[in-house]
């Protein structure tokens, strides 16, 4: 059975006798109410913008729609951001990408408490955290997820974790819970960071006051450390804190530009996979970071006090 979704409707049409399935059309500015569709899966709770929990302290999931977007960023927009030159160019050329994979996104970004519960499975070790000091990083081997260099409750996102980090923790959810758990493709955390905008950002063009957390953003965490997961509007998607607070780690290897990347959401796992992507901007980055279309890369190992991360859950028919 077909996805149904009140936003992205799939065309049959007749081409020389014979069916075909039309291109979806590019999604829409998204209405503030969550679309509701049945997703091709027995489950009656698995509808789009359901949040569910596999376990009671796992990680809440929200169920995302499907259709296709413009994914890059537009014309002129690195230009009027100040994105340096050296930078530009990283999220070119624009392409439509098509999200057609049934899936579910962590609500939040994984946080200390549900990070916790990994560690003390596992036993995972990881020391050492590369922290601004007096405006200079530095790699403070003393620090850790534990001890970010700023006090933190269960409830804060995680940092301090590397691509790693991150990769494991999704294979322990995976095992445990016996469902398939994974970090976001580039062009999936791109798609539900959007959630059917083409400006620089979902809330609109600038970075006004109070939406997220960052080197100007209007908040009372700003340039200090990340804000506890929820504190700030939730997109239309369901899920919070996608631009800013911290910058997420996705599956993808690092490439210069989008020049031949996949177009059916799928991770870009061919090229310079020593080092991975990560999306977003944080708290402390300036504005012209924290844009849809803004990416960056570091090394699979990198463990830094801006960086954390958020999961997918497959939905399978």
């Amino acid at each position: 059975m077909k996805v149904r979704l009140w936003l992205f409707a799939w065309m049959m049409i007749a081409v020389g006798g014979g069916a075909a399935m039309a291109e979806p059309p590019l999604l829409a500015t998204a209405p503030m109410q969550l679309a509701m569709g049945v997703l091709p899966q027995s489950s009656p709770l698995m509808v789009v913008g359901t949040v569910f929990r596999d376990c009671s302290d796992c990680p809440e999931m929200v169920v995302m729609p499907q259709g296709a977007y413009i994914m890059g960023a537009p014309p002129g927009e690195e230009e009027q951001e100040g994105v340096p030159v050296r930078q530009r160019g990283r999220a070119l050329p624009q392409h439509k990408v098509f999200i057609s994979d049934a899936f579910a996104v962590s609500r939040y970004e994984i946080t200390v408490g549900e990070f916790t519960r990994f560690v003390t499975a596992t036993g995972r070790q990881m020391d050492g955290c590369w922290l601004s000091v007096n405006g200079e990083w530095k790699l403070l081997e003393d620090r850790n997820w534990r001890l970010p260099g700023y006090g933190q409750t269960d409830r804060d996102p995680v940092v301090c974790v590397s691509w790693d980090d991150a990769k494991a923790y999704v294979d322990w959810l995976s095992g445990a819970m016996k469902q398939q758990y994974r970090l976001l493709s580039e062009s999936e955390w791109e798609f539900v960071a959007r959630t059917g905008t083409l400006t620089a950002r979902p809330w609109g063009a600038a970075i006004g006051r109070n939406f997220t957390s960052c080197a100007g953003c209007g908040s009372r965490w700003d340039s200090q450390r990340p804000a506890p997961t929820g504190s700030f509007s939730v997109n239309r998607f369901g899920l919070y804190d996608m631009l800013g607070n911290v910058a997420e780690w996705v599956d993808d290897c690092w490439h210069e530009n989008y020049q031949d990347a996949p177009r059916d959401g799928s991770s870009w796992t061919g090229g310079a996979c020593e080092f991975r992507v990560f999306r977003g901007g944080s708290w402390i980055d300036p504005p012209r970071t924290v844009r849809s279309a803004q990416r960056d890369r570091d090394t699979p190992q990198l463990r830094s006090a801006f960086l954390g991360f958020r999961i997918a859950r497959n939905i399978e028919p």
